[in-house]
């Protein structure tokens, strides 16, 4: 599959902001898709991607999700993925989906952001936690099938309901 918006899995790099256009097919999914009422969007901003919403637990809700579009093989080489954030308290996963059926395996990395200063996060592969429907397995990322992985988000499901808001200046796969 070959789609120039997804240059990113090429590059191993989302760079976002309004200059780059780097939020091209990119989208919120949140816990309305099963009767919830959380909600999100989405805007670059000058050098970020940003993140804002409202977490709910209302009507069985308990999350709110953005997420890159799907493309797969292009992270084989992939040992380690960088990410630089800032945010509203609480915490949120940074996650890696091998299938674009919502209750195969994904993988996720936790992180926690500050609101005033940008921090940059460092996980090798092998870190990220094998979850199915944000259970996790016990397993984790096997290293050896890093090229299955087609899509790239961030979730917050930390049981804490009312604003939140984060942006990302870049994620790089290494």
């Amino acid at each position: 599959m070959n789609n120039p918006a997804l240059n990113w899995l090429v590059a191993c790099v989302f760079s976002f902001g309004s200059q780059e256009g780097g939020l091209e097919g990119w989208a919120t999914v949140d816990d309305r898709v099963m009767g919830g009422v959380s909600k999100s969007k989405v805007v670059a901003i000058d050098s970020a991607l940003h993140w804002e919403g409202e977490l709910s637990l209302e009507s069985n809700g308990g999350f709110v999700s953005v997420r890159s579009p799907w493309n797969r093989g292009q992270l084989g080489k992939a040992r380690k993925v960088v990410m630089k954030a800032r945010g509203s308290q609480g915490v949120y996963a940074l996650r890696l989906a091998s299938s674009q059926v919502y209750y195969e395996p994904s993988h996720q990395a936790f992180f926690e952001v500050d609101e005033t200063s940008w921090t940059t996060f460092s996980w090798s592969m092998e870190e990220f936690e094998t979850t199915v429907l944000g259970r996790a397995t016990g397993g984790n990322l096997d290293v050896s099938k890093v090229e299955d992985v087609g899509r790239v988000g961030v979730m917050k499901s930390d049981g804490n309901p009312g604003a939140f808001w984060l942006e990302i200046d870049f994620i790089r796969f290494e």
